[in-house]
């Protein structure tokens, strides 16, 4: 399951298996992965992992613990593990790093998301630092990555630029909007330069949803 995880992602599986064994809980959730994530690289998610622990721990307590080696992950921190390989060949990278692990973990829609929610965090916000560290989609033989049909492309500095370029028109679509919903600096920085919701619906056209 792990064969394309880099180092850091590995290390995040480690410390996620530690902070489920310290909290005593008989199955590795979501959670438990965000923890994980956050004590590789805390200022990805924006806060300490201390912060999120003290989340998991009001939400769900303190479990009475297992025999070592005999936790197992449920079916929704399943799921986020094999939705880091899809968040990575949506960007056309061939190795899952801590950045395609949270934004699987936060498509996960569940514990991950109330211990945020508990931790004063909001859901769009990480996601946004999430895609920044992940990057741009990797150039096809060296080459500039094209933008997608379908992509949004707006001119900033005289060179236009796709916007939001995940690799899928339809991921492009509802990350734009997503970010364009909220107060964020992005969303402000996108109706800057003239992109609103209206604007990206009318640059895709119509479209299944």
């Amino acid at each position: 399951m792990f064969d394309h995880f880099d180092e850091r992602a590995r290390l995040c599986i480690v410390r996620t298996q530690e902070e489920a064994s310290r909290l005593g809980h008989e199955e590795i959730g979501a959670e438990h992965l965000l923890l994980g994530i956050a004590a590789v690289d805390e200022g990805m998610i924006g806060v300490k992992v201390e912060r999120l622990r003290a989340a998991v721990v009001a939400l769900q307590g303190v479990g009475p613990g297992t025999e070592p080696g005999w936790t197992q992950f449920s079916a929704e921190a399943k799921a986020a593990l094999d939705g880091a390989n899809e968040q990575a060949l949506a960007l056309g990278h061939t190795t899952i790093d801590p950045a395609h692990l949270l934004l699987a973990v936060l498509d996960a829609d569940g514990a991950a998301r109330r211990v945020l929610r508990e931790s004063e965090l909001t859901v769009a916000d990480v996601r946004e630092r999430a895609i920044a560290a992940a990057g741009h989609p990797a150039p096809a033989h060296g080459g500039e990555v094209p933008a997608p049909s379908g992509a949004v492309t707006v001119s900033l500095g005289g060179n236009p630029s796709p916007i939001g370029d995940l690799g899928h028109p339809a991921v492009d679509a509802q990350l734009l909007e997503l970010m364009l919903a909220g107060d964020t600096r992005a969303a402000r920085l996108l109706r800057e330069h003239g992109i609103d919701q209206a604007a990206v619906r009318a640059a895709l056209g119509p479209r299944d949803r």
